[in-house]
C-alpha cells in the first residue's frame, strides 16, 4: 500500500517570490506610463503656447508691438514643476499676411530613466493677419 505524506507547506513561499518578480515588471512599466503621460501633456502646453503667441501677434498692427504681445504670453504662461524652460526663438511678422511663432520647451520627466532626463520639444504655429486692410 502507498501511505500518502501530508506536508504541512502552504503556498505562501511561492506567492511571495511571484509578487516579487511580478512586482520587479510591472513598478518599471508603470513608471514609463507616468512619464509618457507628462510627456503628452508637455507637448499639449508647448503647442498651446505658440498658438498662442502666434495669435498674439496676428492681432497686432506692426512687428515690434507683435514681439511685445507674444513676450506677454509666455510671461503669462503658468509653468509647471516639470517644464524647465519655455522660451521664444523666433517670431516672423509678414505685414497684411502671416504671423509665425516658433518656441521650444525643455522639460524634466518626472521619473528619469538612464538616457532620458529631459526632453526638448520645438513648436511652430502660423497665424494669419487680422484686421488688416487688403492691398
Amino acid at each position: 500500500m502507498k501511505s500518502k505524506v501530508h506536508s504541512r507547506r502552504t503556498g505562501r513561499g511561492v506567492s511571495i517570490i511571484e509578487a516579487a518578480l511580478g512586482a520587479l515588471i510591472l513598478i518599471p512599466i508603470a513608471l514609463l506610463i507616468v512619464d509618457l503621460i507628462a510627456i503628452v501633456i508637455a507637448n499639449s502646453m508647448n503647442d498651446t503656447a505658440v498658438k498662442n503667441c502666434a495669435r498674439a501677434g496676428a492681432n497686432q498692427p506692426n512687428p515690434q508691438s507683435a514681439g511685445e504681445a507674444a513676450d506677454k504670453v509666455l510671461a503669462s504662461f503658468q509653468q509647471s514643476g516639470i517644464v524647465k524652460s519655455l522660451t521664444l526663438d523666433d517670431l516672423a511678422y509678414t505685414a497684411n499676411e502671416v504671423c509665425t511663432a516658433r518656441t521650444t520647451m525643455v522639460v524634466r520627466v518626472p521619473v528619469p530613466f538612464p538616457g532620458l532626463n529631459e526632453i526638448t520639444f520645438k513648436g511652430m504655429a502660423v497665424e494669419p493677419i487680422v484686421g488688416a486692410a487688403p492691398r
